[in-house]
């Protein structure tokens, strides 16, 4: 099961919903076509199984196979509810109800590095929705006009309150940094490991070198920097 959810991720996450093929997924794990429909009934649970396994829900036991179709909207149901925990704890929530922080270059950091760490932990998944999200319109309403948009304002509002406050520098436009900031984190955390960037740096020093990269970029000189 887990190696037809992994054929299937990378599948969908290279080509998109509408041009992946169940033979396509079948040759990636190494069985016939045949094969595949004995773990899941169509295209639609396919799709659906790469989510519930991504997201670890699977649990230790099989279910009952093969995997049945979805009903509609189950799948973005699975994706918006899933994606929406990983949000919920993030420390950028805990710094926008902070007024004054005792360390205003440890909660960047934080940030940054929260942020990191979810996309290098859901990238694969996070290819897939975008990569698949052209041909699914309720998808797309979610992930690219309420998810994404809901970070990128979410950091703009961080951004523009931390700078009002004498924290963090003043930018051009802090929509636009937000945008800036979040994009570097995602090549590091995410873009280079699907191309030939993947071995040019290791985790960590992808992960400190984006981290030290945007906090001296926003920190001005005079705000002391945790150790």
């Amino acid at each position: 099961m887990e190696a037809v959810a992994a054929a299937a991720t990378t599948v969908f996450g290279r080509v998109g919903y509408r041009r992946a093929r169940t033979a396509d997924v079948a040759a990636a794990a190494n069985m016939s076509a045949g094969s595949l429909f004995t773990y899941v009934e169509s295209k639609d649970a396919l799709f659906h199984l790469v989510f519930v396994q991504g997201f670890g829900l699977l649990g230790e036991s099989l279910p009952s196979l093969p995997i049945s179709t979805p009903a509609p909207g189950e799948t973005v149901a699975l994706i918006e509810r899933e994606l929406g925990k990983a949000a919920s704890a993030t420390k950028i929530r805990a710094a926008l109800k902070t007024a004054h922080p005792v360390d205003v270059a440890d909660e960047l950091r934080g940030i940054i590095e929260d942020r990191y760490t979810v996309i290098e932990r859901l990238w694969p998944l996070l290819a897939v929705i975008e990569r698949c999200a052209v041909d699914l319109p309720e998808l797309e309403a979610f992930y690219f006009g309420r998810a994404r948009v809901g970070h990128y304002r979410q950091l703009a509002r961080y951004l523009e309150r931390r700078a009002a406050d004498g924290h963090l520098r003043t930018m051009t436009d802090a929509a636009a940094t937000a945008r800036l900031v979040y994009e570097s984190v995602a090549w590091f955390a995410w873009h280079r490991r699907e191309g030939r960037d993947a071995h040019d740096f290791d985790d960590e020093t992808a992960r400190r070198t984006v981290t030290e990269f945007v906090c001296a970029a926003l920190l001005l000189e005079n705000v002391p920097r945790a150790r």
